[in-house]
């Protein structure tokens, strides 16, 4: 809801609220209320209150004859037996930091009028909007509360808004890409994954093979198909940097909500190759090489610790020591499209750069960001959010202290789940905003035995095996067969159910 302060403009011509213009009395939780017709949506008027309340179309769920029942919890509020004397409105309400929630009022005026509202409001809204979805539910994912949390907070809303939601729970490793090769689309508006990045790493290499034929995706100069599937990632995993790319928060209401508002996005996505080599993967929200992928390999091995078993694993790598390794690579810049998208400092020499721009050192990680991050005025971070540029933020991370990494990263998940804010302006990352990057291993060494310490050829050869040719695609580790890394930005390849920024 968008409270606003103005002076009312006087009653328009009452009448049938369906012919322009209208507006009614009522009484609102026994006050008394003025709603009126406007030409973006609804406002009334509470006596009592200073300001006006405002919803705008897009933001109306439904409205229907009668009340609510009582209790808590989005099933409580669905409805009772239609009283003839009241309707009420289910509507989204946008608060700070880009999170929705789902409010209703009750407007009690003179029985026999209230249809005519009901089939006013049914006729401004849901233009658009979704009306059948295909759901797959991960229910071991994040705290194994992914089938409860469907049930209690999206399925609910899903059926408030009139949405006909087909459920499948996976079973098994690789069910969703199974399902995404075969399942019959043709009256399906859009394909939600419930659960973590990798359940939609399984979606997405399950669907970009299948609608483009005879693609050679070896090949990291092919261009893909748009997929005919728009996608929605509800927040239900341990890692849910997607969900955080497409609406700029983590909270599985405001995920819910955006599928029912029906906005969607064309969100850019990434494809990694050997160089040369075979495809290794795509991915939405991010890919890297070095410290992640080593730090998601090493979690992987925690899992029964949830959410903890990241902290664990950074602990790990960060005091037996972070492996460095060195590289020469070149990389394609392209214009940013909004001055203020970036992590770090512009290098100014590279802005206006056109073709290939070599680079090389001595690194702990190479990443890509294809989801964005971009610096809002006054803000001491990057603010995670879907770009409309063509390009990606790259980040080259130099060596640092154990403690002011340590530091850093906690202040990542501090913030992550409150202001959005990740503070990548640090003095051991250099950014850049690119279209494509590439690069090849040189050598590849420990922290450890950069400090002189002996390691054993059984540990030397277990840590090449194990980490020399892992890469992370959206918390997913994957094996390359190459000591070398191509990364292309893909555009208008994936759209997806978004939520409309904050302003």
């Amino acid at each position: 809801m968008k409270s606003s302060r103005h002076k009312n403009p006087g009653p328009p011509d009452q009448g049938n609220p369906g012919r322009g213009r209208a507006w009614g009395d009522f009484t609102v939780s026994g006050r008394d209320a003025s709603l009126q017709i406007i030409d973006s949506g609804l406002t009334w008027k509470v006596q009592g209150h200073a300001a006006d309340c405002r919803v705008e179309w897009d933001d109306v769920i439904t409205a229907y004859l009668g009340g609510v029942s009582r209790g808590p919890g989005v099933k409580a509020r669905v409805g009772v037996a239609p009283q003839e004397d009241r309707f009420t409105l289910h509507y989204i309400e946008h608060k700070k930091n880009n999170i929705l929630r789902h409010k209703h009022v009750t407007f009690i005026g003179h029985a026999g009028q209230q249809k005519e509202w009901i089939v006013c409001v049914a006729d401004k809204t849901g233009h658009g909007r979704p009306k059948c979805l295909l759901t797959l539910v991960n229910p071991i994912g994040g705290q194994k509360k992914g089938a409860k949390l469907y049930e209690t907070i999206v399925g609910p809303l899903f059926a408030l808004a009139g949405i006909d939601a087909k459920l499948i729970i996976t079973e098994r490793f690789r069910h969703a890409e199974e399902i995404a090769k075969t399942y019959d689309f043709t009256d399906v508006d859009g394909l939600i994954v419930s659960g973590g990045d990798g359940l939609m790493q399984e979606v997405i290499h399950g669907l970009i093979p299948r609608f483009n034929k005879r693609v050679n995706f070896n090949d990291p100069d092919v261009e893909l198909k748009p997929l005919p599937i728009t996608l929605g990632a509800l927040p239900t995993g341990t890692g849910n940097g997607i969900s955080m790319a497409c609406h700029g928060c983590t909270d599985l209401e405001t995920a819910t909500l955006a599928v029912v508002r029906g906005e969607k996005h064309c969100q850019n996505i990434v494809s990694i190759h050997g160089s040369p080599g075979p495809l290794v993967g795509y991915a939405v929200f991010a890919s890297g090489y070095g410290f992640w992928a080593d730090l998601f390999r090493n979690a992987d091995d925690h899992r029964w610790l949830k959410t903890y078993r990241y902290l664990v694993g950074a602990f790990q790598i960060l005091f037996s020591g972070k492996r460095e390794f060195s590289v020469e690579g070149e990389y394609l810049p392209i214009a940013r499209p909004d001055k203020h998208i970036r992590a770090a400092e512009d290098i100014a020499r590279n802005t206006d750069t056109e073709g290939w721009v070599k680079f090389s050192g001595t690194f702990t990680g190479i990443n890509s960001f294809p989801g964005g991050f971009y610096r809002g005025e006054g803000r001491p971070g990057g603010l995670l959010w879907r770009q409309d540029g063509a390009g990606m933020n790259m980040y080259l991370e130099k060596q640092t202290s154990k403690i002011s990494y340590l530091k850093w990263m906690l202040g990542i998940s501090r913030r992550e789940g409150d202001l959005n804010v990740l503070q990548c302006n640090a003095d051991h990352i250099e950014e850049h905003y690119v279209k494509a990057f590439r690069f090849r291993l040189t050598t590849s060494d420990s922290a450890r035995e950069a400090h002189g310490e002996a390691c054993s050829p059984t540990e030397d050869m277990r840590r090449e095996h194990q980490h020399q040719h892992l890469v992370f695609l959206d918390e997913e580790v994957r094996h390359m067969e190459t000591l070398s890394m191509d990364v292309r930005i893909l555009r208008n390849v994936t759209e997806f159910f978004c939520a409309k920024p904050t302003a």
